[in-house]
């Protein structure tokens, strides 16, 4: 009995053993098997998971397949991290976009695939704004937003800094908002300075457009992925914004400022200024990022991607990716005029308004 009962014992002991192979088997004929920490691993993660999830190949003029070919090629067993990073950010350049980004294991490289980014921030400066134009400047917000009237002109000034929302900071946007708001009641007009601005959360930026618009608005559409193919986009979602109930809106004449570095979400907030008929736009052409829904991803080597995951156009079918808005006049400040103490644009915009 004693030899049968250890037979028995093997016997369900291979039985459990097979099983348990079967369910691995199973799950990685499910699951696929584990990519592979090498330098051809890292670069097909990263292509496969673009080519299946970036929800903008229907509006960048590239040819994902054969951008695999071309630079993938270039990776050997030997490739070292230095050269994998060089050839994932030459193949990410060619989306130009202001969301996809690349970062090492502990974030102390990044990289950011719009051409806009390599520039440097250096045609506006806030302090010369304080400094020679502004009567005595306040904050809110924070410090992320800056108000005062202009001097000599009774014409207001807010200047918007961010619209993200973090730990750092400790924002009432629709408080805050109202407040530089009623400060600057007795003003004729109102200049909302958006340069720099990188953007942030999409609902800061309505919270603070809702107390300028004067009905419901339509201004975007966005398509999310949906599926794997490059053209597998779900229905239109409309992208709307309303008056705040209980406050009066301002609709008197306003200026919106922005260049280069308003990004994102101050370009969301640019695009409904664009339907109100008591705003303009003035100063250089928007930085050109509106993928929306980031998603974040990360390669076996502990590098990581982000991406976004929705297709953002106007009512009518344009898309602004990676070209920006146009303003209605367009005005630029270089670095040697900032470093002279000279603001073409926002000396225009006071003009415009007197």
């Amino acid at each position: 009995m004693a030899i049968l009962r250890i037979n028995n014992m093997k016997k369900y002991n291979i039985l459990f053993f097979l099983f348990a192979l079967l369910l691995v088997g199973c799950e990685e004929m499910l699951l696929g098997p584990e990519p592979a920490n090498n330098p051809k691993g890292n670069f097909d993660v990263l292509w496969k998971t673009f080519d299946e999830n970036y929800a903008l190949f229907t509006v960048k003029n590239v040819n994902w397949d054969s951008l695999r070919l071309v630079y993938g090629s270039k990776i050997s067993a030997s490739t070292t991290s230095n050269e994998l990073w060089g050839i994932m950010t030459n193949l990410l350049s060619n989306l130009n976009d202001g969301h996809t980004k690349l970062f090492n294991e502990n974030y102390t490289k990044g990289f950011n695939s719009s051409e806009i980014a390599k520039r440097t921030a250096n045609d506006f400066s806030l302090e010369l704004i304080k400094s020679t134009k502004l009567e005595n400047a306040k904050t809110a917000g924070s410090g992320l937003i800056t108000y005062s009237k202009i001097k000599n002109a009774n014409i207001g000034y807010i200047h918007i800094a961010s619209f993200a929302l973090t730990g750092r900071y400790n924002v009432n946007w629709a408080y805050d908002i109202d407040k530089a708001l009623a400060d600057l009641a007795e003003c004729k007009a109102i200049i909302v300075d958006l340069r720099n601005n990188g953007g942030g959360l999409r609902v800061t930026g309505d919270i603070i457009a809702s107390a300028f618009v004067d009905r419901e608005i339509t201004y975007f559409y966005q398509r999310a992925k949906v599926g794997p193919g490059h053209n597998d986009l779900g229905d239109k979602i409309p992208i709307s914004i309303a008056p705040r109930e209980g406050r009066l809106k301002y609709s008197k004449k306003t200026v919106l400022l922005t260049n280069r570095f308003s990004a994102s979400g101050s370009e969301y907030f640019t695009e409904i200024f664009k339907y109100l008929s008591y705003t303009t736009q003035i100063g250089d052409t928007t930085f050109g990022a509106f993928g929306d829904i980031i998603s974040v991803a990360q390669l076996p080597n502990g590098w990581t991607f982000t991406y976004p995951c929705r297709l953002t156009t106007t009512p009518d079918g344009n898309c602004y990716e990676g070209k920006g808005i146009v303003p209605d006049y367009v005005i630029e400040n270089s670095a040697a005029d900032i470093k002279s103490e000279k603001d073409n644009v926002i000396n225009f915009a006071i003009e415009y308004l007197r």
